[in-house]
């Protein structure tokens, strides 16, 4: 939930009751306090209200609040540093949250900065050299362990060099406690850090900041925490060595029954505007039904809303029907292998419904063992919810008799529902049910044939396999997605198909060695998250996987971005990774997001180093997304190489400006689109300034480039403007 959103989970009494806890003046000693609860239980929600409530009492209860995520820190001393960085900044602020500014308070305030800022101090010099051990709660028995300190390295001032950090710690502790002001630390999501950091974060709180008047309150998944610390910590108990840290344990509330559906159902009528009545008794049965069934925590919930209030406006404006889309998003949050199931049940009706195809009764026994596979045993066991189910589907009847099975599959489709569902959009309507999974009408253009041809193509190898995906892509449907797109979505979609080794290798190299070319002969939006190259980079984990050993696999990569003639797509797949990585920003992605391992990123990026400082100039410029390309390879470490490359050819004019040209970006508007240049496109390559008085004095000279140069120095001036 979101601030200012109903309190539909009843935390405010919870969140008041537990904000006065905390500010206990009667609480001395640092505490621990645990906000437990699963995945999706709404810890940060209530942890948020906790905070506002905190605020709410600031002035009858002083204290300081920090919020520390240490998710967004990299290393353990990164680590130490942010949280003693966070307690100074809090102290500093405690005259003017009182109001006091008393030669007292100021004394007792800065005596305490001064304490907080010595110890962080000598624990940044020590850095790595602290091993924190064991269940160990103080640094007092870890210095007596003899683990904790390899050698000292330096002392922070020279008055504290005869100092020991127990002694520092001891001065800050008396510090804290004269100055009598509480510190509440809120720590979310302890449960996304890698066990080893989980581990860091714990014993940061027990064992090096338990400090008078701090008290930490720490959200996270118990069952995840006592994993991650069995695997870090090497103990045999999780669990235990949790409840030697935590000292209070809050549990997260469960819902009540029906609250989670009451909900959903109550936001749902606010998002769906004008419906018939009889689709209100559909939406009324999907949300009591499907959403019973589904929706298990309040971010189920908010999952399943974000993705119909994302989905609802595009098939709202081709009139889709808003209750089918809001059944298949409770269903694919749920259970995606049903989803997929789902999916593959349409494709198939409507390729009968259009003449296109046909089943046999062993099709339809395969097919409701694949429908049974997908769920626990008992799951259509209600006959309301059996029936329900299939009323969503074409041709699903149900089966009330104890010796047949639950489901008829593929029964007749007659010409009368088949064009009632088409006139209403239904999701069994042949002409509209791929609109709820991709977003696009179904194109029959791609027939069996085309398929089997395909197969038949990759068989042979990669040379064969490029040439019929460019031709599948110039073949025009007469619709947005074109024939390699909808093959694409076959293969990493419903169609499930398993590929031996060599049709992942001949796929992948094609792959590598084609979609450039494809740009170039039927252009598409690289930047839309359904564009071919995307789809082609979504199949790229399957295909790895397909790969039977690690040498094939290395081989493969190898040959890809070595030697992969479509090198700008090449080139994002490893864009992909720098950041997904954390090579480059801020935003590290967790491994099962990533393309290729940490060992293979680092082996791609010494043969693209090596691939674009080979590039010439006009091979540079001709690229595709040339501008991203440089940008990936300052990214992926290789700035001094980019720079020196854009360096050689500024001399020139021609190229001077042609590299400007590359380096625009395109700004779109209700105005239309416009090619920009700011500060940023020009990165560290070029002086923004000197770049366009060159390109002003260049524009106003008679010759062959003074168009060009009145082109770029228009970008320049609307960079002003967006």
């Amino acid at each position: 939930m979101r601030d200012g959103d109903p309190d539909r989970l009843g935390f405010e009494a919870l969140a008041r009751r537990l904000a006065m806890i905390l500010t206990n003046p009667t609480i001395g000693d640092s505490l621990v306090v645990g906000l437990e609860g699963r995945w999706g239980s709404g810890k940060s929600s209530l942890l948020r209200k906790i905070e506002n409530e905190l605020d709410e009492i600031r002035a009858d209860y002083p204290h300081s609040l920090v919020h520390f995520r240490p998710w967004l820190i990299g290393s353990r001393d990164a680590l130490l540093a942010a949280l003693f960085d966070d307690l100074s900044v809090a102290i500093d602020s405690i005259e003017a949250d009182r109001g006091d500014a008393s030669r007292s308070t100021k004394a007792k305030a800065t005596k305490a900065i001064n304490a907080t800022r010595d110890f962080a101090a000598a624990l940044g010099k020590l850095g790595g050299v602290i091993e924190l051990a064991g269940t160990a709660t103080a640094l007092g028995p870890l210095a007596a362990a003899g683990k904790w300190v390899k050698e000292l390295g330096g002392a922070a001032r020279r008055d504290q060099a005869a100092k020991s950090l127990s002694t520092l710690k001891v001065d800050l502790a008396k510090a804290l406690e004269a100055l009598g002001h509480r510190i509440i630390v809120t720590i979310d999501d302890l449960d996304r850090l890698e066990p080893s950091e989980t581990l860091e974060v714990l014993r940061l709180a027990r064992s090096v900041a338990d400090l008078p008047n701090v008290v930490y309150l720490i959200c996270y998944d118990s069952e995840v925490i006592a994993r991650n610390i069995k695997h870090a910590a090497n103990v045999d108990d999780g669990h235990a060595f949790l409840e030697k840290v935590v000292q209070l344990t809050i549990m997260v509330p469960q819902p009540e029954t029906f609250q989670l559906r009451y909900w959903f159902a109550e936001e749902l009528n606010a998002l769906c505007g004008d419906l018939s009545d009889e689709a209100r008794t559909r939406l009324r049965t999907v949300a009591d039904q499907e959403g019973g069934k589904q929706l298990r925590t309040p971010r189920a919930v908010n999952r399943a809303l974000d993705a119909v209030r994302l989905l609802w406006p595009p098939l709202r404006e081709v009139g889709l029907d808003f209750v089918d889309l809001v059944w298949l998003q409770l269903i694919k949050d749920a259970n995606p292998r049903l989803y997929r199931w789902i999916e593959e049940y349409c494709a198939t009706a409507a390729e009968i419904a259009i003449g296109a195809g046909r089943v046999d009764e062993e099709d339809r026994t395969d097919m409701l063992q694949s429908l049974l596979a997908c769920v626990e045993p008992g799951y259509f066991d209600d006959i309301h919810y059996r029936y329900n189910f299939a009323e969503q589907l074409p041709g699903l009847d149900v089966n009330y008799a104890k010796d047949e099975g639950i489901f008829t599959l593929f029964t007749r489709f007659t010409g009368r529902e088949r064009d009632r569902a088409i006139a209403s959009r239904r999701l069994m309507s042949p002409d509209h049910y791929r609109y709820y999974f991709a977003l696009s009408n179904p194109s029959h253009a791609l027939l069996q044939a085309d398929y089997d041809r395909f197969w038949a193509a990759v068989a042979s190898g990669s040379n064969g396999t490029a040439a019929l995906i460019l031709e599948y892509h110039c073949t025009s449907t007469n619709r947005p997605m074109g024939k390699a797109d909808m093959l694409f979505d076959r293969i990493g979609g419903a169609e499930g198909r398993d590929l031996v080794p060599a049709e992942a290798e001949h796929l992948l190299i094609a792959l590598s060695n084609v979609l450039d070319e494809a740009y170039r002969k039927r252009p598409f939006d690289i930047g839309w998250v359904f564009s071919l190259w995307d789809r082609a980079e979504r199949l790229v984990p399957k295909l790895l996987a397909s790969l039977d050993a690690e040498e094939r696999r290395a081989r493969v990569i190898d040959t890809v971005f070595r030697y992969g003639k479509a090198i700008s797509w090449v080139s994002s797949l490893y864009r992909h990774d720098i950041f997904y990585q954390g090579k480059f920003g801020d935003e590290k992605k967790p491994p099962s997001e990533w393309l290729f391992t940490s060992e293979e990123l680092e082996r791609i990026s010494q043969i693209m180093n090596q691939r674009f400082e080979q590039l010439t100039l006009d091979e540079f410029l001709l690229a595709i997304e040339a501008r991203r390309m440089l940008f990936t390879w300052v990214q992926g470490g290789g700035g001094d190489a980019a720079k020196e490359f854009i360096d050689i050819h500024l001399s020139n004019n021609d190229s001077f400006l042609r590299i400007l040209e590359t380096l625009r970006s395109v700004v779109s508007t209700s105005d239309g689109q416009f090619y920009v240049i700011k500060r940023s496109n020009l990165g560290d390559f070029l002086d923004y300034q000197t770049a366009r008085e060159r390109v002003s004095a260049l524009a106003k000279i008679p010759s062959d480039l003074q168009k060009l140069a009145g082109t770029i120095l228009t970008a320049f001036e609307e960079g002003e403007n967006y």
